[in-house]
């Protein structure tokens, strides 16, 4: 199946968070263009990702959210989330949304997604690096439970910038399971 993220995807009820696959390649590469925020990790390292082949721990697994993309009636990928756990300690390495789908709650629903599969991996703590002047997502993050810990000088490139450095304790927050699709 091929996901094309270019389009111009209008809000919709028909959307639905699932474990990406290796089919979800061409799509997520191409959210990840679009999005500057995205990670730009190489096509390797995203089908290592999406296969499932990562050996031992550390181990990693990307969701996305997948809608109805009417003009060509398949499927759009609207965004991703990708965390990777070792232990009792987690690490929410990306959220992306495509710019027409945000303010959905389309990014909530993917960070509560990695939060409930990096606890029933058995991680206890998750922990992030957000840009410093991304108000946006330290709003999210706060409202998920996450709190800031400190910060890292010049983190980010293009442009250079700090990362404010967040936890959660993964024992006490919402669970996915809990969630109604659109919340």
């Amino acid at each position: 199946m091929t996901h094309d993220t270019t389009s111009e995807w209008r809000p919709a009820l028909n959307w639905r968070v699932r474990p990406a696959t290796p089919g979800d390649l061409e799509g997520i590469l191409t959210l990840q263009q679009e999005c500057s925020e995205a990670p730009h990790w190489s096509t390797a390292s995203w089908l290592q990702i999406l296969s499932g082949q990562q050996g031992c721990r550390p181990i990693r697994a990307c969701f996305v959210v997948e809608g109805e993309d009417k003009a060509k009636s398949g499927q759009l990928i609207l965004g991703f989330s990708v965390a990777c756990c070792a232990g009792e300690l987690s690490e929410l390495e990306s959220v992306a949304t495509l710019l027409s789908a945000r303010g959905q709650g389309l990014g909530r629903t993917l960070c509560r997604q990695v939060m409930e599969w990096s606890r029933v991996q058995g991680a206890r703590t998750m922990e992030l690096e957000v840009r410093a002047s991304n108000a946006v997502a330290l709003a999210l993050y706060r409202t998920l439970g996450f709190a800031e810990q400190g910060a890292r000088r010049r983190y980010y490139r293009d442009p250079i910038e700090d990362a404010i450095l967040m936890t959660a304790d993964l024992t006490t927050v919402q669970r996915a399971g809990e969630l109604r699709a659109g919340e």
